[in-house]
């Protein structure tokens, strides 16, 4: 789980982050998301939170799980 901060606990902050706090990534995964994250931060040459955007990353992965289920429903 993305609960492995030290210190202050960000993923009990509001609704938004109790859910990203619950998201799991495989290994796999996580590491390829870990390399992608770090090519843009490096092609824009700019620094931030590596937390921060993996709970960004995740945020999207959840709406387009959830974009998925709807059209699968005949929602959209």
């Amino acid at each position: 789980m993305m609960n492995d901060i030290i210190g202050s606990n960000p993923y009990r902050k509001n609704e938004t982050m109790k859910l990203l706090g619950k998201q799991t990534c495989e290994a796999l995964f996580f590491d390829e998301v870990r390399k992608q994250i770090h090519d843009i931060a490096e092609a824009r040459n700019t620094r931030f939170d590596y937390n921060a955007a993996m709970d960004v990353f995740l945020l999207g992965y959840i709406y387009g799980k959830k974009e998925e289920r709807a059209r699968k429903k005949g929602g959209r």
